[in-house]
Formats: C-alpha cells, structure tokens, sequence
C-alpha cells in the first residue's frame, strides 16, 4: 500500500539519516500491529510497503504523480520507538563494461558511508538530485543540507546528464520517478563529507559518485534550485 506520514512521524524520518539520495528504508512497529515490517519512505512523507508488491505500487506512484498519490494516501500511524533505518540490500552485480565506459560510471570501492571522512575545501559545489521541488533534506530557511543527506559531486553530475545516463540507474534509487531537480550545495571548509561509488542496489547498477554529509552542511551553504539538466 502506499501512505503518508503524520507530521511528527516525518519529524522522526528527518531526525534520521538516508539510506541513500531521497529515500529512506525503514523498519517499524504500526501502532495496531503485532510485529514489525519494512517500509521505503520518498521524502520523508510518502510511504510505501516494501513487499512483494512493491514494484506495483511504484507503477501507481509514477501514474498518479507524487502529489496526487500523496493527497490520496491514508496516514499511517507508526510506534515511533519502533522505527530504525536499515540498509539497501547490495546486489551481486558487474557494471556492464560499455556502461562504465560510454556513461563515465565506476565500479567498485565503497559506498559514501563508509568513505574517509574529510573537510569541504569551500569552493566544490556538490548536486542534490530529487523528483520533489520541496525536498525536505534541505532546510530552504537557513540554506542548509540537513544531516545524514546525500548528494553527488557537480562533476559527476554534469557526466549524467551530458552522457544521456539514466540517474535512477546510476544513482541506484528505488522509486522511477523522473529527477525534475538539481539542488546546488556549496559546503564551507568546516563542513564535514565523506565520498564513494554507489554500489549496486534496488536492482540498480549503481556507478555514480555519492557524497554523504553526515552532520549536513552550514548555513548559507544552499545556493539555488535548477531544472535538472539545466
């Protein structure tokens, strides 16, 4: 089924780090319920069943549109308690070759949440890709990422978008929602980061570069909001 969350079980999503760029999967108690299921959460907002009819509920997604779904959505009402993120599941999958090659992906290393802690140099500027204008990882008040946001790096962005490449694919992201968004992120020299490859999930190949901000960004870090591509 697909949901929406009340008010406080969103502030509970955004206290809580992504499990990659957008999206969120969870394991939660439903107040009513005797045991535990999994969940993606979109947004912070948009809650759908990770079970076997995940990938239907995605196709109802993409008909009806975010929005649309999310106004249709009924709430669901979690023991907040209960919830904890957990991991993508990996895939044992090889980057096809003329993929690496042709979309200037890679293959390999580690994931961004486990790379190497290091300090922003002050003048890179990193992408936030999202299907949703109103992206709740980035606090549009203060312009700053929140923490335990991703993002890519501007290079490996304008790679995606110059070489035609698919970013659900390359990004390895669980919903089809077309990327309408590009958030620019520019990180002071105390902002913390940690780079990696995305690795092969959501049966996805993956290949493009991740950064992770663990504890987000400083202020005034947000500069502005484009249309992807643009």
């Amino acid at each position: 089924m697909i949901y929406r969350a009340i008010n406080m079980d969103i502030d509970k999503f955004l206290s809580l780090p992504e499990t990659g760029m957008g999206y969120q999967i969870i394991e939660a108690l439903v107040l009513g319920k005797s045991h535990k299921n999994r969940f993606v959460v979109y947004n912070s907002e948009l809650i759908i069943d990770d079970d076997d009819c995940f990938n239907s509920y995605k196709r109802q997604l993409i008909t009806k549109g975010f929005s649309s779904a999310l106004n249709e959505a009924r709430t669901l009402d979690f023991d907040r308690n209960s919830i904890s993120l957990i991991p993508s599941i990996r895939e044992a999958r090889i980057l096809n070759e003329r993929k690496k090659e042709n979309k200037h992906r890679y293959s390999g290393g580690v994931g961004a949440k486990d790379g190497k802690k290091e300090n922003a140099n002050g003048s890179d500027i990193f992408i936030r890709l999202s299907a949703y204008k109103d992206d709740r990882r980035i606090d549009f008040y203060s312009k700053q990422l929140k923490a335990g946001s991703f993002a890519t790096t501007q290079q490996d962005y304008l790679d995606c978008v110059k070489y035609t490449d698919d970013p659900i694919d390359r990004y390895a992201l669980p919903n089809d929602e077309s990327i309408k968004w590009a958030f620019y992120i520019k990180p002071k020299s105390n902002d913390i980061l940690q780079r990696g490859i995305v690795q092969p999930a959501n049966k996805h190949d993956g290949g493009g570069i991740e950064v992770y901000f663990e504890t987000g960004t400083s202020h005034d870090t947000y500069i502005e909001t484009r249309d992807y591509g643009k």
